[in-house]
Formats: C-alpha cells, structure tokens, sequence
C-alpha cells in the first residue's frame, strides 16, 4: 500500500494495521503512526526484538486500537513473554470468556470434559467420555472424542473434535466436528 508523507519527508509503508488507519492516525499523532507502521514493518521482516514487539502492542492500545492490540499481543504471547503486559492491558476478560466456553461445552452437549493438554495460550485439548446417544448433527459427541479448543480467532472461541478411537457401529461416521460458541452456544461452523 502506499505511504503517506509526513511534515519530516518520512513515509508510512503500510496504510493500516489490523483495524488502524494509520492515515486517519497521522493527522492526530504523526508520532504514533510513524512508531506503529516502522514497528510494523519491522515485524513484516521478522526482525522485530521483544521490545519492539510489545512496544507495538502498547502503541494499538494506546491509540485505541484496543482490539486490534489484543488479538495480536494473544496470539504471540509466549513468543514474547507477554504475560505481563497482557494482564495489564486487558485483564483476564478472554481467559474467563474461554473458561466459560468450556464449561458451556460440557453443559449444552452432557459430556464431562477432562483437561489433557494445553498448547499456548487459550489453546487446551480435552477429552470428552461421550455423552447420550445422538442422532443430530452432533452425533460424534455420543462417543469418546478429542476436543480442542482455541480462542484463535479475534473474537471467536472454536472446538475442533475428533474420535478418540475408531467407531465401528454400522453408521459412516463423520471424520471430524468444527464448532463456534456465539452468542453463548456451540454451533457448527459454516464449511
């Protein structure tokens, strides 16, 4: 995308990050937009330290990209040792919504759900005992399955589920289940 020119003879390479439009941004603080798109780029290259990384996150929060700040500093935490800055910012609002999600699973499909691994941040798989037979949609919840869920999404918390071991019931089961929980329900997600 082009740049803009500032009032230095400076370019900004890239007209928006995630939601920011740092063009918009430029004419209200020329300063935050010139940080945010040479850290940007900086991050393009892969040549980004820790630092920079989150001074780039601090920069969207503090220029009210807060959503934008929030989905990027989640999904890199570990590779930045974000934790803390992460709790600042935004609190445990996504670990509960995620933690609730989890709970809901368990409720809305009568399955009780033991943790078995977590693989980043708000990324866990658990085991599913199979619940009551199902002849719906959700007829894989009726046997042992693997569930992971992840908050991947900026704003949506999925179930990937998988059979934990063969079925051989006469029925061709399915390979695999996707789900989102919106508005505080699993649904199927759209192929």
């Amino acid at each position: 995308m082009a740049g803009v020119d500032d009032d230095d003879g400076h370019m900004i390479p890239a007209a928006s990050i995630g939601d920011i439009d740092l063009h918009a941004l430029a004419r209200t603080n020329p300063a935050a937009a010139k940080e945010i798109a040479y850290l940007d780029g900086l991050m393009n290259l892969g040549e980004e330290s820790t630092e920079q990384f989150l001074r780039l996150c601090q920069l969207l929060f503090d220029v009210g990209s807060i959503s934008d700040s929030e989905f990027l500093l989640r999904r890199n935490l570990e590779c930045y040792e974000g934790e803390s800055l992460y709790s600042e910012l935004f609190g445990t609002v996504k670990r509960e919504e995620f933690d609730s999600a989890i709970e809901s699973f368990g409720c809305q499909f009568a399955v009780r759900l033991s943790h078995a691994e977590d693989h980043g941040f708000l990324v866990s798989t658990f085991h599913a005992d199979g619940g009551r037979p199902r002849s719906d949609s959700f007829r894989m919840l009726s046997y042992p399955c693997e569930v992971k869920f992840g908050y991947l999404e900026k704003d949506t918390i999925e179930a990937d589920i998988v059979y934990l071991e063969p079925i051989h019931d006469g029925c061709e089961p399915e390979d695999y289940l996707l789900l989102s929980f919106e508005s505080g329900a699993w649904r199927p997600m759209d192929a």
